[in-house]
């Protein structure tokens, strides 16, 4: 049996499954479910989180966050999901690599706000390279993106030539999974250029939301990001076009649309796109979160190589920096190195 420890109870480590509905969507509800995890304790901001711990997790102890060091000193761990804001997250990992022997972390997205704090986040991991770190990008784990993803890994509509993306609220909240998609589908985006910044709920918080043009895969793809205001509607929809064929995942993944080519019947030399299939209902198939815990359980047994990485994890900071910059300079930016 594996131990387990949550830092953080906020939304994604414990309350959007106060109440349970059936399918975990967070950290703690996760490793409670899996057979061979014990979620042996979990760290808060507030003792009322203590609470809401309790009547889910009873046998879980809690830890007050100044009480860290203590929860990682009593408990012999090997998983520890980190679930705090990105502001405190160095400082967070420091403490846990250097403090607790826990084989792996799970980690939240953003990895940072800044690129330098990214930075810094590598350099320490490399010190710790014994450990293993995995990011939630949690489009990663759903059964839609596996699908696609087996779909062009097998070239069943041969090479992905373009991509149009359309979504809404900001480059570091949904922004961060679409440009994740395209890197786990397609390939890395590597050039960007801004056409317009588009007014969204996020602009308070100045998490900008752009549409842009993009290269990825070394330049054999293009692409287009629309972007859309929230406050009229949501959405996140990836479409690829082929070499024989055209894949949509629409309403934010939840149905896959297929369509392949077949020759043109009037006109000789010419292939017309023919629908083939719609999968729906992908995102209520299985959970997102239970899915990435059990690649968790499958790395500690195997030592396989994590799905989403960190440097997996650190991608969308760049690209959203890039689009930072070409926004403000009104040019085309490269994508900083990975």
């Amino acid at each position: 049996m594996f131990q387990a420890a949550v830092i953080g109870l906020g939304k994604i480590g414990l309350t959007f499954d106060i109440p349970f509905q059936g399918k975990a969507h967070s950290h703690s509800m996760a490793y409670l479910l899996h057979p061979e995890i014990e979620l042996a304790a979990a760290v808060g901001r507030r003792q009322a989180q203590a609470e809401q711990l309790a009547k889910v997790a009873p046998e879980t102890k809690f830890y007050l966050d100044s009480e860290l060091s203590a929860m990682l000193s009593q408990q012999h761990l090997d998983l520890i999901s980190i679930c705090t804001p990105p502001s405190v997250r160095y400082e967070l990992l420091q403490t846990v690599l250097e403090q607790s022997s826990s084989r792996l972390i799970f980690l939240e997205k953003p990895v940072a706000n800044t690129r330098e704090e990214a930075e810094r986040i590598i350099s320490l991991c490399k010190r710790h390279s014994d450990r293993t770190v995995v990011v939630n990008l949690s489009r990663r784990w759903s059964e839609g993106a596996k699908q696609v993803r087996e779909a062009v890994g097998k070239g069943t509509y041969g090479k992905v030539k373009k991509i149009h993306l359309r979504y809404s609220r900001g480059i570091t909240n949904t922004g961060s999974h679409l440009f994740d998609m395209v890197r786990y589908l397609a390939g890395a985006i590597e050039h960007v250029q801004v056409v317009e910044r588009v007014a969204t709920n996020l602009d308070a918080v100045e998490d900008w939301t752009y549409s842009f043009f993009f290269t990825a895969d070394g330049g054999s793809i293009t692409g287009y990001a629309e972007a859309f205001d929230d406050r009229l509607y949501n959405l996140f929809d990836i479409v690829l076009y082929l070499e024989k064929g055209v894949i949509e995942m629409v309403k934010g993944g939840d149905e896959i649309r297929y369509s392949a080519t077949e020759p043109h019947p009037v006109q000789p030399g010419i292939k017309q796109l023919v629908y083939e299939r719609t999968e729906t209902g992908m995102l209520s198939k299985s959970s997102n979160m239970q899915n990435a815990v059990d690649h968790l359980v499958h790395i500690l047994q195997t030592g396989v190589e994590p799905i989403c990485s960190l440097a997996d994890g650190m991608d969308p900071l760049y690209v959203a920096e890039a689009l930072n910059q070409s926004y403000a300079g009104g040019k085309s930016v490269r994508v900083r190195c990975r």
